[in-house]
């Protein structure tokens, strides 16, 4: 029968990307010293990688990824052996052979050849392999433990898979023909259980058993590592050469219903390849100790494996239906209230904060730390440099600060263009730092940390920093400023965002078509988040990206203005104020500003914004002061109406581009409540106030 092996092969997929991810950041820590005193653990780590990357690939029968895998590890072995020094060129070959491997697998996997192109830098990365593995010395072994130590001879191997196998989607078959692989003179005799009326045959159930003998100078370990994915379903016992005696072998009867079925099998193999004369192993006495040592680190091993892989599209459908939950409480909870009801509206409080628990614990399950984002921009950073002839270290801060999935997949773009942007406009040659009293080396921090219910992304380098002179230039040049218009240092700074600009004096495969940075802005502004320069000349540039923590519910604010209710962030809101408390009516006339503690606050009435005729008493309105970032600004509204759990729901492409609104809610009335972007509201407002101050 034919198994499916569609789930297992995904499965594997998904881990070798992981696998190759981690070996990609161990190679790059040793080539920047990271590693230090675990630089051996490092290379182990490496090996491991490799290794159980060839053996699953194996079992699949993906041989492109076998052939370019296990030469690529017969070299490591020589460096794990100490026999060969990790140097830069050899690490660029593994780098190489990593992203090779991602790209063979992907086609394997989904049963699709290797492209011409393809095919010829596998030969080039195997042919330079080679060149290492004909000048290697031969290793030499000091352990001095006899199973991890290679012994050269016939092995002999008991395996029986259970019952249930097949149903597990595991085929008994590829891990004996990957065995073959790593062996030579492989012979097998199969047993096949006897079928009677007592026991029916269930085409779902495995019948068969199997014993080996072959010939090796491999180590135990490594024989024992082909069957690492089955052996939680079948007993495998390996002999080497100084246990393979009679006696021994004969033991493996018990892992038989019948004994006689043992022997059976066992007199199909050719028995003349059996040791005449019977060898004890130095450890017989204690021989039964090693098993029960591994069960329990195999015990150990699950107990404390906490980690469940779940599908993204569960997690959205998960939050999708708390998030309808949370609409539907309110409604309940509302009509709780109009009955008048003590008792019922107590119990719609508690179970209005039962709701948010599990809020709170859903949108945690879809938060990942940044980390790891930020790791693959060790390989970009170091690929980059060398293209260009610079020294840049990448150095990361905060990598287990937490944010949405869905953040994490969409700024990954964003921050590859200000890296690459960064190296090659912000980051001098090695001579031009030197002359400038700096070290050779270029400094590149990514920074991540939560502020006031955002995440902040800043990307810093020492570098040369930005011209502001010569972007002015450029600007009024292409016709993007008014040479009349004055503009501040950050104004100026912000220019770079803006589509087709572009300082560089030649275009090249980095930057210098002023595509890139413009799109970083709107896909930062599209995830309702925004984006500040803060630089100094000679000194370096700091690009600070400041997201939501999520897009799905919030914690919001909800006021009133005209007949609408709109929301904002709680998060954003810093305090609220009678706005005939703060300031008197004749000062606020034909003003966009009001003198709060000594500090000029912007501000902005949404009635002239959404314009909305109707007028109310001044002495009605209320003040709400919001922060975003740095930024700090004003909304006069009508009325508040105070906390409420909000679920985020977007407005769809008539509404896309709206300004100053970044989605809607339902209430529990079942009206619809305008999500107001307090980043655009904020600025709307600093540019309402900063242009009155020119006119005057």
């Amino acid at each position: 029968m034919s198994v499916d092996l569609s789930a297992a092969i995904t499965t594997f997929v998904n881990e070798s990307k992981e696998l190759l991810a981690e070996m990609e950041n161990s190679l790059l820590d040793l080539e920047s010293s990271e590693a230090g005193r675990d630089q051996e653990e490092t290379i182990n780590a490496i090996f491991r990688a490799i290794h159980t990357i060839k053996g699953s690939a194996g079992l699949f029968g993906f041989d492109y990824v076998v052939s370019l895998t296990h030469i690529a590890e017969t070299v490591l072995d020589d460096v794990r052996g100490g026999n060969r020094e990790m140097s830069k060129p050899l690490l660029s070959l593994y780098l190489e052979t990593g992203d090779l491997c991602d790209e063979l697998i992907l086609l394997a996997a989904s049963e699709n050849e290797p492209s011409a192109q393809q095919l010829t830098q596998l030969a080039k990365l195997t042919e330079q392999f080679s060149a290492f593995t004909d000048s290697a010395e031969a290793p030499q072994n000091t352990e001095a433990d006899s199973e991890a130590q290679p012994q050269d001879g016939t092995w002999f191997m008991c395996f029986v898979p259970n019952e249930n196998v097949l149903r597990n989607g595991l085929d008994p078959y590829p891990f004996i023909h990957f065995l073959n692989n790593e062996v030579e003179s492989l012979e097998i005799a199969t047993n096949c259980t006897a079928l009677n009326a007592d026991t029916p045959y269930d085409p779902e159930s495995c019948y068969l058993a199997f014993l080996m003998l072959f010939h090796t100078s491999q180590n135990k370990d490594v024989i024992e590592e082909v069957f690492e994915f089955i052996k939680n379903d079948a007993v495998v016992e390996i002999l080497p050469p100084d246990q393979c005696h009679y006696d021994a072998i004969t033991d493996c009867a018990k892992h038989f219903p019948e004994p006689a079925q043992f022997h059976a099998t066992l007199a199909q193999l050719t028995q003349s390849r059996l040791p005449a004369q019977p060898l004890k192993p130095t450890s017989m006495p204690d021989e039964a100790e090693p098993p029960a040592q591994t069960k329990g680190k195999k015990k150990n091993k699950l107990h404390t494996s906490k980690t469940l892989r779940v599908e993204a599209m569960k997690l959205d459908r998960l939050i999708d239906q708390v998030g309808e939950m949370v609409i539907t409480g309110a409604r309940t909870n509302l009509l709780a209230h109009e009955t008048g009801n003590e008792t019922l509206i107590e119990a719609m409080a508690l179970l209005e904060r039962l709701v948010e628990n599990i809020r709170d614990s859903s949108l945690k399950l879809r938060m990942v730390q940044i980390g790891e984002t930020f790791n693959k921009f060790k390989r970009v950073v170091r690929d980059v440099a060398d293209e260009l002839g610079k020294e840049v270290e990448l150095n990361i801060v905060g990598a287990d600060t937490e944010l949405d999935k869905t953040f994490v997949e969409k700024v990954s773009d964003p921050l590859m263009h200000i890296i690459r942007n960064a190296i090659d406009h912000g980051i001098e040659p090695p001579e031009q730092r030197l002359a400038a009293g700096k070290p050779a080396c270029g400094q590149l921090t990514l920074r991540a940390y939560h502020d006031s219910g955002s995440i902040v992304i800043e990307i810093q380098d020492d570098g040369r920093g930005l011209d502001q002179s010569k972007i002015l230039a450029r600007a009024i040049e292409n016709g993007l400023v008014n040479p009349d218009h004055s503009l501040q240092d950050k104004e100026i700074n912000l220019l770079i965002f803006e589509p087709g600009f572009s300082t560089a004096a030649a275009v090249t495969s980095i930057s210098g078509r002023g595509v890139g940075m413009d799109v970083v802005k709107r896909n930062v502004e599209s995830l309702r988040g925004s984006v500040e320069v803060d630089s100094t000349k000679g000194l370096g540039s700091k690009i600070i990206i400041r997201l939501p923590l999520t897009l799905s519910i919030i914690d919001g604010f909800m006021f009133t203005v005209g007949a609408e209710d709109y929301v904002i962030p709680l998060d954003t809101v810093v305090e609220c104020l009678e706005l005939h408390e703060v300031v008197s009516e004749s000062d606020i006339q034909d003003k966009n500003y009001i003198n709060l503690r000594t500090e000029v606050l912007p501000f902005i009435r949404l009635r002239t914004l959404f314009g909305i005729e109707q007028q109310i008493e001044h002495t009605k309105e209320s003040l709400v002061i919001v922060q975003f970032g740095t930024l700090r600004a004003g909304l006069v509204v009508d009325s508040l109406q105070g906390e409420f759990q909000t679920v985020v729901k977007p407005l769809g492409r008539l509404f896309e581009g709206l300004k100053c609104i970044s989605g809607a809610t339902i209430l529990g009335s079942g009206k619809v409540a305008i999500i107001l972007d307090v980043s655009a509201l904020i600025r709307t407002a600093i540019t309402m106030y900063e242009s009155l101050e020119l006119k005057h």
